[in-house]
């Protein structure tokens, strides 16, 4: 029976095998075919969109946290590896590590200990950055970004910021009028003092004797409405002054408005402290930094010292540019370009 069912379908599928397709299944037209392949298209696509996500959803379940790879790369249990390495690649790497190490732990210390000299700047004299040129610096100056100080009289709010820049400065100072005199503090900071007497120990610097109406209780001026702004050197390592005047032997500063509106603006000046010199033929009242703190070499304890210039009738809502400069000095150059020897800052008073 069974060999009879099997020749009979082997006949069957060799009748039809042997008529033209016409004959056999139906003609379908072209709109019917593009129906189908569209729709073949669609179940192969969707059928590829879950494979994906599926292959998706695998990749993020067998991929290990970045916590668990970098602790299997410090040290892998299943292999015994150190940061990648097994004992006994490390072993034979190890003599080149240490001797590379050792090169640059050598280099390091002789570029520490050798070219740097904590007492001893590297680049000194004309080799250095201000080339033996000293500049100014000036206070209150809130912001790094701007050289103008705006305030309106009696109105805390409004210079806030300079007065906490000028105690910050003031408390820096009065640390070092504190210090015992017996803690390389120089006895003599005279004026008249010479230079040269005990270079390695510094002055101390009585605020409350040279700058008196010019302190926190009076808001360094500005309560009343005559602003005082505190003038420095830069310290330039081994300068003396050279002074042109033998007979004040001190670096001399003068502040004035840079234009003509700011002459007639500017007002009223008074330096603390002043004297008179006559190094140009016509004797003039400027302020002064005591030689006695000359020269700069890295003293403990060195406080630069300070100059005052209060402004005591600005107009009143006018902008003021002032220009101060180092005089008396045959060794400082005033260079408006780079601001060598001198300081620009702006005052405006608001009412």
């Amino acid at each position: 029976l069974a060999q009879s069912f099997h020749v009979k379908h082997d006949a069957i599928a060799a009748n039809l095998l042997s008529q033209p397709p016409s004959e056999t299944w139906p003609k379908k037209s072209n709109h019917d075919a593009a129906a189908a392949a569209d729709a073949a298209n669609a179940e192969a696509s969707a059928a590829n969109a879950d494979l994906d996500v599926d292959i998706d959803a695998t990749n993020e379940e067998a991929r290990p946290c970045r916590g668990a790879a970098f602790l299997r790369f410090l040290y892998n249990r299943n292999t015994g590896q150190i940061l990648g390495r097994t004992g006994v690649s490390w072993r034979k790497s190890a003599p080149s590590t240490f001797c590379l190490a050792g090169f640059f732990v050598g280099m390091l210390s002789v570029f520490l200990y050798g070219v740097i000299v904590e007492d001893i700047p590297y680049r000194t004299g004309e080799n250095s950055l201000l080339q033996m040129n000293p500049g100014l610096g000036f206070r209150p100056q809130p912001s790094m970004d701007s050289t103008l100080i705006e305030f309106v009289q009696g109105e805390p709010a409004t210079y806030a910021g300079e007065m906490a820049n000028l105690q910050q400065m003031y408390d820096t100072y009065k640390e070092m009028e504190l210090k015992p005199d017996n803690v390389n503090v120089r006895k003599a900071c005279e004026p008249d003092s010479k230079p040269d007497r005990e270079p390695f120990k510094v002055c101390k610097f009585n605020w409350t004797r040279w700058l008196q109406d010019c302190n926190p209780s009076t808001d360094f001026g500005y309560a009343v409405g005559k602003p005082c702004v505190v003038l420095k050197m830069n310290r330039v390592y081994g300068w003396l002054p050279d002074p042109l005047d033998p007979e004040v032997p001190h670096p001399m500063v003068t502040c004035f408005g840079e234009n003509p509106a700011d002459t007639e603006n500017i007002g009223e000046l008074e330096y603390f402290p002043s004297m008179e010199t006559n190094y140009t033929g016509t004797p003039a009242r400027m302020g002064y930094f005591s030689q006695a703190y000359f020269p700069y070499l890295k003293q403990v304890g060195y406080r630069a010292r300070w100059w005052l210039s209060r402004f005591s009738n600005l107009r009143n809502n006018s902008l003021v540019m002032v220009r101060c400069e180092l005089r008396n000095l045959r060794n400082s150059r005033i260079n408006t370009v780079d601001r060598d020897g001198m300081v620009r800052f702006e005052i405006f008073k608001r009412l």
